[in-house]
């Protein structure tokens, strides 16, 4: 009876795999092929107008970033903006789920409403934004001096001081609906119960918030924020296409390096040493990702 079972259930593993081998080869077609082909080819040089590798140089490409200081532009403007951008969806986020988990009135219009900026396609988003900075005719130098914040006209996107504070702000709007809409469906499972038996103890309401909604939307906050910090680190179509980098760099990051690195310049080799460190770093946090998810599966069954 032992080896029937055993044989039945390999019956059943490799039909499942038999089933699943099409979307596996496919993912691998698409994905990983490309993937194991950028790293290789990050240590080799490639032949002009040919997509063989020429010669092996090793780790050249990866010395040539060091003394590369573009790239390290990109990669503090990265590490910088996507820690600033992270914290600022989490807590803008929080604060608009708080609001929405409240009943009132024209509740489901706005919880309707807050997902407008998520909806609207990056290069769209990108484009408006661009004209709202726009120095001579756009709506946030109009509505700034409106309020007396301003005297004069700021090139929010021709200025080094201002560029990349700009498009940090265009990624939260971009961005924030995704954890508004994730930490209000987390809120929505925490047992309300718990609230009275706060009062009851004596606890006030920082107690309660602290101690029974922080903890309730604990799991659910460490994957949206490990999740965002991937996301916003790879940004690409909202910085490209509001600045390409510029102005002096100031806005360069690890994808939009890479980008111009091979289709700007023709290293393609190089680009591809620049994405394999800007994977390596992603991937920690991947990785981090993974595991987190593995404990708490292995907590709830």
């Amino acid at each position: 009876m032992k080896a029937k079972r055993n044989r039945t259930k390999f019956r059943q593993s490799a039909y499942a795999y038999v089933l699943i081998a099409p979307g596996l080869l496919l993912v691998g077609i698409i994905l990983i092929y490309p993937l194991l082909r950028g790293i290789v080819s990050s240590f080799f040089t490639q032949a002009s107008g040919s997509m063989e590798f020429e010669e092996f140089v090793g780790l050249q490409h990866y010395q040539e970033l060091l003394s590369d200081q573009i790239f390290w532009k990109a990669l503090r403007n990265s590490a910088f903006s996507t820690v600033i951008i992270v914290a600022a969806l989490y807590t803008i986020g929080l604060c608009i789920a708080l609001l929405l988990n409240k009943s009132f009135r024209g509740r489901g219009v706005y919880r309707s409403l807050v997902l407008i900026p998520w909806v609207v396609p990056g290069i769209a988003a990108a484009m408006t934004w661009k004209w709202m900075y726009a120095s001579q005719y756009g709506i946030v130098n109009h509505i700034l001096q409106a309020l007396g914040l301003i005297d004069n006209n700021v090139d929010w996107l021709g200025s080094t001081a201002t560029a990349l504070g700009s498009i940090m702000v265009t990624t939260v709007w971009k961005d924030i609906p995704f954890v508004t809409i994730v930490l209000l469906a987390a809120l929505q499972s925490v047992d309300t119960t718990l609230y009275e038996a706060v009062k009851i103890d004596g606890g006030n309401a920082w107690q309660g918030f602290w101690h029974i909604t922080m903890t309730g939307i604990k799991n659910v906050s460490i994957t949206t924020v490990l999740l965002e910090i991937i996301w916003t680190f790879n940004k690409f179509d909202l910085v490209y296409t509001m600045t390409k980098g510029g102005p002096s760099n100031a806005t360069q990051t690890i994808p939009v390096y890479t980008y111009i690195t091979a289709f700007n310049f023709f290293k393609l080799n190089k680009a591809a040493a620049v994405g394999v460190i800007g994977l390596l770093v992603v991937g920690i946090f991947a990785v981090l990702y993974i595991i987190y998810n593995s404990r708490e599966e292995a907590q709830n069954r």
